[in-house]
């Protein structure tokens, strides 16, 4: 009788392990799902996508589809500058709202620009939506100059310039921007 009560308390402890286990990966499976649903997955640790709100972006030097050279210096209050990759699900997700966020801009298309990670093969019809509304940077991944500028460390990202090369506003989103301003 007594092997009964052992083995009977073993399958007790196993059961009780295994609920415990369960638990712990659903709460997992939770944060994941969790931030998947904010657009988090293509970020970085940290929570930033880029360099915060109030940083200076750094120098750069890059040239748009238009053969318009940009540097730092080119940047302006209001004006929108936006990372994209076709290989990335929440860029494509964000894609219709900055679309019509970047049409409604008073400044029209020389007020944002649409920086593409990847190989020029596969930005090609990315490259044809946008330029619609965005001059066009195409960088190879996120050690281009822009990306590096901006500290970019994920995509989609959405940066909204302030005075002097000052980021005001950042984010993954587009509804973190505020509304159009006429410029």
């Amino acid at each position: 009788m007594s092997i009964f009560w052992a083995a009977l308390a073993i399958v007790g402890a196993i059961c009780l392990l295994n609920l415990l286990l369960t638990v712990a990966v659903i709460r997992r499976l939770r944060e994941h799902t969790e931030l998947i649903n904010r657009g988090g997955a293509q970020s970085s640790a940290q929570g930033e996508i880029t360099l915060p709100a109030g940083s200076q972006v750094g120098d750069f030097r890059v040239v748009t589809g238009d053969d318009r050279v940009v540097t730092r210096d080119d940047l302006r209050q209001g004006m929108l500058v936006a990372f994209f990759s076709p290989r990335c699900p929440s860029c494509e997700e964000q894609k219709p709202a900055f679309l019509r966020y970047a049409a409604d801009l008073s400044g029209g298309r020389d007020e944002v620009i649409a920086v593409l990670l990847g190989s020029p093969e596969e930005l090609e019809g990315l490259r044809e939506e946008l330029s619609g509304v965005a001059q066009i940077v195409i960088e190879g991944d996120v050690d281009g100059d822009m990306s590096r500028a901006f500290g970019l460390s994920g995509y989609p990202a959405f940066c909204l310039m302030g005075q002097d090369g000052v980021l005001a506003v950042t984010g993954f989103r587009v509804d973190v921007l505020p509304g159009p301003v006429a410029l």
